[in-house]
């Protein structure tokens, strides 16, 4: 998460080539461009989907996957073992808005003892997910397991969505709010992510470079205060992905080719947090803390960090039992080609992760069982948590 500590394990460099597959849209890089850079000005499209029902994506046209540069240690699976644990982190149950004039008081930020226990524990709480760009996003999927297949619950791609809501943290203009101590709310996202809208809008697909939102489903969230459903939280909220889960999320992450000012320029993200840190504040008082350990929960899916290895997306888990990552390993960043990551949350207490060409998954209605234990079979880089 963004402002937190994170483990500077990361070392090499990839250069990417390739291009990108797009759900309702795609676009070409135009001819003379370097490889891992994007092309000035406008692209062409080259594909239009006619149907962009999940499951229903426009063809992809693949001209070869992007290509580590022989450095560093890329892989297409991580698993994370252990994830669960017993232990307890501190939630938020009220936060004081504070008086013009007047210093914060010490508790403005008020929190109680939640006790955890469970293979995924905090992980079996409900989740938001999370993106930085710049990026192109083209789909989105939800599953949750049932006794014959994993059911997908929530989708979106850039002609619809089902069960989805999209949000981001400008609460104060537009919806959500704004307090003295308690800074910016979650708010819904406008179209572009950029700014603050009234009401739920779906998002277009295109994140700008350092431009920050999140998901939730479109369920609402009954009661106030910490005996709501989903707990204490301010402005808007919805519920999350709870239990066991499967995201399934489609994505390149195009270079930033303007000036680096500003320390997350040209750094992309998709990461997933526990929804109580979105309801109160994502970058203030929260149930996740900075560093290690992690209270509630926090999972770096592909992160690319400040550095000298742009493109390298790596990964880190936090929750109250410590932390750990992916060390000098990676996922590589989708540059011109876009990638499918999966991320699964098994009951067993295993998160496994996966980097999978475009057009390797269809976003369709279920993903068989017999799919879902192919994955969790797959080796790569292993990883533990206490």
């Amino acid at each position: 998460m963004k402002i937190f500590n994170k483990l500077s394990w990361f070392s090499a460099a990839v250069v990417l080539s390739g291009l990108l597959g797009s759900a309702c849209e795609s676009t070409e890089p135009s001819p003379g461009t370097l490889p891992g850079e994007e092309a000035p000005g406008e692209v062409e499209p080259f594909a239009v989907a006619a149907d962009c029902a999940p499951g229903n994506s426009a063809a992809l046209q693949d001209l070869g996957d992007d290509l580590p540069d022989g450095t560093g240690t890329s892989v297409s699976t991580m698993s994370i073992l252990n994830v669960g644990g017993t232990g307890a982190y501190q939630r938020v149950t009220n936060m004081l808005p504070g008086v013009w004039g007047q210093s914060c008081p010490s508790n403005a930020c008020q929190k109680a003892t939640t006790n955890v226990s469970g293979a995924l524990a905090p992980f079996n709480e409900e989740m938001t997910v999370n993106f930085r760009g710049p990026m192109e996003l083209y789909d989105i999927a939800v599953y949750r397991p049932d006794a014959t297949a994993w059911k997908r619950t929530s989708s979106w791609n850039r002609c619809g969505s089902t069960n989805l809501t999209f949000f981001n943290n400008l609460g104060g203009t537009g919806s959500g709010e704004w307090t003295l101590c308690g800074g910016n709310s979650q708010s819904y996202a406008s179209a572009d992510a950029k700014t603050a809208v009234a009401a739920p809008t779906r998002f277009t697909g295109t994140l700008g470079n350092r431009v920050e939102m999140n998901i939730l489903s479109d369920q609402a969230c009954v009661g106030t205060g910490d005996a709501s459903e989903c707990g204490f939280y301010r402005g808007v909220t919805r519920h999350g992905w709870a239990g066991a889960k499967l995201f399934a999320i489609r994505a390149r992450m195009p270079r930033y080719t303007g000036p680096i000012t500003e320390y997350y320029d040209d750094v992309p993200a998709i990461w997933m947090l526990n929804a109580r840190v979105v309801r109160t504040a994502q970058y203030g008082c929260n149930c996740r803390g900075m560093g290690s350990p992690g209270g509630c929960g926090e999972l770096d899916v592909a992160e690319v960090l400040h550095g000298g290895h742009p493109m390298h997306a790596t990964s880190t888990i936090y929750s109250f039992e410590g932390a750990t990552g992916s060390g000098p390993n990676y996922f590589m960043r989708p540059v011109k080609e876009s990638a499918t990551f999966i991320v699964l949350f098994d009951a067993s207490g295993k998160v496994q992760m996966l980097r999978l060409k475009a057009d390797a998954f269809n976003f369709g209605d279920t993903v068989a069982n017999a799919t879902v234990s192919e994955w969790l079979a797959r080796k790569g880089v292993t990883m533990s948590l206490p």
